[in-house]
């Protein structure tokens, strides 16, 4: 192993062992900076985010550094969300190889505008209306070792401001993949917003939205599609267990607290990709109406036509709505 290396798996070792301890010691209760959790590409969104074993794409930015660990060219993707409520989000992102150090670098921007809300007095006096606005800068490196592993660390600064009031925060993402069987199956495992609020809006710091996830991905033979599974505990949930009481009927409830996400993504043609996914997350968005019953759905497809892929995303909140996305992303 070069020299060069072996200080960058070192390096990237030491890193490892700070963020798992400051994971343990994260701070308690309820989160803050919830953009932390909001999805961003159209092709995660549409398989329901259960992608953290997948590789080689430029959106493996955004759900597991790892992922980018195999990609072998630059390239560069924009994209643009209509969530619910009027509130609009966009993002740039470009990845690129690192011939020098054997990685791979990326680095995103998402901007999110929450709208004009009417101001209004502890008295209900009108106020001059205000906006409300989140901006999330994403830096990852990653590395490809010894043929199966992918190793990723992820870096998030995110700004937010209400009215006159702003908070900030930062944030670390700590990914993993190993290859099962090339080209067909793989493992992935990471924890994310491991970190702290640097600034908070008055006089609270709240922790932000740390949460683990593992999950798979596979090509079973004969079957014309990749599926993808996935599992994800936050950690407002993992802090009503311990280690001891980690037995029986507790490992059961701990097991209850988990979102489950799948997703198959069909490839019928050569530029043409079909996608469609379920996240458990649905059933806590059921209010007793009839949309309730679309609650948790997503799909979408991916056109790739060489010189550019434009992927689209469509997932239902129930009763809150529809989310759409749309990004158009380019090798080269």
């Amino acid at each position: 192993m070069p020299i060069r290396r072996k200080h960058v798996y070192l390096s990237v070792l030491s890193i490892i062992t700070w963020m798992l301890i400051c994971a343990q010691v994260s701070a308690q209760g309820t989160t803050g900076f919830e953009i932390l959790r909001l999805q961003t590409h159209p092709r995660g969104s549409a398989l329901a985010g259960a992608v953290i074993a997948d590789a080689g794409n430029i959106e493996s930015l955004y759900y597991n550094p790892a992922g980018l660990g195999t990609v072998d060219k630059r390239a560069a993707s924009a994209g643009y969300m209509n969530y619910v409520l009027d509130i609009g989000s966009g993002y740039m992102s470009y990845i690129q190889p690192d011939p020098h150090w054997g990685g791979v670098w990326g680095v995103g921007l998402t901007y999110t505008n929450y709208g004009d809300f009417d101001g209004r007095s502890a008295t209900g006096e009108n106020l001059p209306t205000f906006s409300a606005t989140d901006i999330v800068l994403n830096v990852a490196y990653a590395i490809h070792y010894r043929e199966k592993f992918n190793i990723g660390l992820g870096g998030k600064f995110a700004y937010s401001e209400i009215e006159s009031y702003t908070g900030s925060a930062l944030a670390f993402d700590l990914g993993a993949q190993y290859t099962l069987i090339a080209d067909r199956m793989g493992l992935g495992a990471g924890i994310f917003n491991i970190g702290w609020t640097t600034k908070a809006f008055v006089d609270t710091k709240d922790s932000l939205p740390l949460y683990y996830r593992i999950g798979i991905w596979g090509t079973p033979e004969g079957l014309p599609a990749k599926l993808f599974f996935s599992m994800t505990l936050y950690e407002e949930y993992a802090d009503n267990y311990s280690i001891g009481n980690l037995s029986g009927s507790g490992f059961l409830d701990l097991l209850g607290e988990i979102y489950y996400s799948a997703g198959a993504e069909f490839h019928p043609q050569d530029a043409v990709f079909l996608r469609i996914g379920y996240d458990t997350r649905g059933l806590d968005q059921k209010v007793g109406t009839r949309k309730d019953a679309l609650a948790g759905i997503c799909g979408g497809f991916g056109l790739d036509v060489g010189f550019i892929r434009m992927d689209y995303g469509l997932a239902s909140y129930g009763e809150l709505g529809l989310v759409q996305r749309l990004s158009l992303s380019r090798s080269f």
